[in-house]
C-alpha cells in the first residue's frame, strides 16, 4: 500500500472527532459569578467553592487557587522556606513551568534520569542524584502516566525530604488506588487551555497539612493574611489570585473530569493494544498497579528497526492525517539555553554563589531523557476520540511501520 507520503491515499482521511469544551453549565456558573457583583476571590463564592470541591475530589483537606500551574509550583516551594543555594531534584523532561519557581527563589534543580519506559523520574534515579544540599523533590507525572509514588516517598522518608508532585498533565493518573497529587506534601494542578480541564488559565495547589495550606494562602497572595492568623506582611510574596470569572469556569470543568480521564484512559489503553505487535515501535509503559489518564499519547521508535529516521517517519504519519509530531519537548530543559549559559538573572546567578560552587548544565547530565526525547513520537488523544478514530490512527502507524520496516 502506497504511503500517503509519496502520494498514497491517507489513512484517515476525515478529521478526528472533536467537541465543545464549554457549555452551558460554564455559562450559567459565570452569570452567577458576575451577578454577584464581586470577581475578587476572597469575597465571592466560586473561587472558595472550587477549592471545596477540588479538595474533595483529590482526598485532600485543603486547596489554594493560584494564577496559572506555574504559580501553583512556586508556591509550593516557597512554602517550604528553603534556603537560597539548595539544591532541588526534578525531572529533565518537563515544561519550564516546573522549574520557574526554583529559580525564582535561587534554588538550583538537580536533574535526574527518567525510566526509559514510563519518562517518568524513579526512586533509584532520584537518589543517584541526593546530596547533602538536598531539600526537595519535585516529581512530574507526564503525560498522564504516574510515577511510582510508593517508592519514591518511601526514599523521601527515609532522607526527611518533602516531596511536591507536578500533576499538570496527570489528572486523575492512579498509582496503587491513589491519586497523583495525594502523596506529597502538596500537589500542584493547571488549569491552563490545553489540560484536561481548562479555566483559560488557573492552577491549584494540594495538601494535607494544614501549616502548609495557610502559608500557600499567603503566599499566593502577597502575604495579605486572609485569614487573619498574624502574618500580614511578614514575607516577600507575589501575587498569584485566581478570578471569580476563572473559578466559576473551573467548578464547571471539575465536574466533567472523571469523565473526560475515563474515556482517554479508555482510548489511550486501546491504542496501546492495537500496536503493542508492531516491531520497532514502543508504547508508552503503564504499570499493571497504574492508570494514565494519558494528556497526550507518547510512543519510542527504534531507528534501526526502520529504513528513515524519527523525523521522516513522523512527517509520514502527518501525511496520513495524523497530528503526530516529533517527541514532546525538543531536548531536556537542562539544555535549553536559559540553563547551558545560566542566565537566569542579568550578569550573574546568585544561587551559585551562595551555594560557593558552580552547576554545569551540558548534554550527558540525563542520557536516558536524552535517548527519549530523540526517539519518542508525540500523538493526540482526546475524550471526543471516538473508537473508529483510535482504530484508524492505529491503521495509520501500521501502514507506516510496515512500508519502513528495514
Amino acid at each position: 500500500m502506497t504511503l500517503a507520503i509519496d502520494g498514497g491515499d491517507k489513512s484517515i482521511p476525515s478529521p478526528l472527532a472533536t467537541g465543545s469544551r464549554y457549555g452551558d453549565d460554564e455559562k450559567r456558573q459565570l452569570n452567577e459569578a458576575i451577578d454577584s457583583q464581586n470577581l475578587f476571590y476572597w469575597g465571592g463564592s466560586k473561587t472558595q467553592a472550587f477549592c471545596r470541591q477540588a479538595a474533595m475530589h483529590f482526598a485532600a483537606k485543603y486547596c489554594t487557587a493560584t494564577s496559572s500551574g506555574t504559580a501553583a509550583i512556586h508556591t509550593a516551594v516557597a512554602t517550604l522556606g528553603i534556603a537560597p543555594g539548595s539544591e532541588v531534584i526534578t525531572s529533565p523532561i518537563t515544561d519550564f513551568g516546573t522549574l520557574i519557581g526554583l529559580l525564582y527563589q535561587n534554588l538550583i534543580p538537580i536533574f535526574a534520569d527518567v525510566d526509559g519506559g514510563t519518562y517518568n523520574l524513579t526512586a533509584k534515579s532520584i537518589a543517584a542524584r541526593i546530596s547533602p544540599r538536598t531539600r526537595c523533590i519535585i516529581v512530574v507525572h507526564l503525560a498522564g502516566n504516574p510515577c511510582e509514588m510508593a517508592e519514591i516517598m518511601e526514599l523521601a522518608q527515609r532522607h526527611g525530604l518533602p516531596v511536591i508532585e507536578d500533576c499538570a498533565q496527570s489528572y486523575n493518573a492512579i498509582h496503587r488506588g491513589r491519586k497523583a497529587g495525594s502523596f506529597g506534601r502538596m500537589g500542584c494542578f493547571s488549569l491552563n487551555g490545553f489540560k484536561h480541564i481548562s479555566a483559560g488559565d488557573g492552577g491549584f495547589v494540594i495538601t494535607n497539612d494544614e501549616t502548609a495550606y495557610f502559608r500557600t494562602q499567603d503566599y499566593a497572595d502577597k502575604c495579605y493574611d486572609r485569614h487573619a492568623r498574624g502574618t500580614r506582611m511578614t514575607a516577600l510574596a507575589p501575587c498569584y489570585r485566581m478570578t471569580e470569572l476563572q473559578s466559576a469556569v473551573a467548578i464547571s470543568q471539575l465536574r466533567k473530569l472523571d469523565a473526560i480521564t475515563a474515556a482517554r484512559s479508555r482510548l489511550g489503553t486501546l491504542l496501546t493494544s492495537l500496536i503493542a505487535d508492531v516491531q520497532g515501535l514502543s508504547p508508552p509503559e503503564i504499570k499493571p498497579h497504574n492508570s494514565s489518564s494519558y494528556w497526550f499519547y507518547l510512543m519510542r521508535i527504534d531507528p534501526g528497526r526502520f529504513s528513515v529516521d524519527r523525523n521522516r517517519f513522523v512527517q509520514a504519519l502527518c501525511a496520513e492525517g495524523l497530528a503526530a509530531s516529533a517527541g514532546y519537548i525538543s531536548r531536556p530543559m537542562y539544555l535549553e539555553p536559559v540553563f547551558v549559559g545560566k542566565s537566569f538573572f542579568p550578569g550573574v546567578w546568585p544561587a551559585e554563589i551562595i551555594a560557593g560552587r558552580s552547576y554545569d548544565y551540558v548534554q550527558g547530565l540525563c542520557p536516558v531523557a536524552e535517548q527519549v526525547l530523540a526517539t519518542s513520537i508525540r500523538l493526540p488523544i482526546s475524550e471526543f476520540f471516538t473508537e473508529g478514530d483510535v482504530r484508524s490512527i492505529a491503521g495509520a502507524i501500521r501502514k507506516v511501520a510496515r512500508a519502513y520496516a528495514a
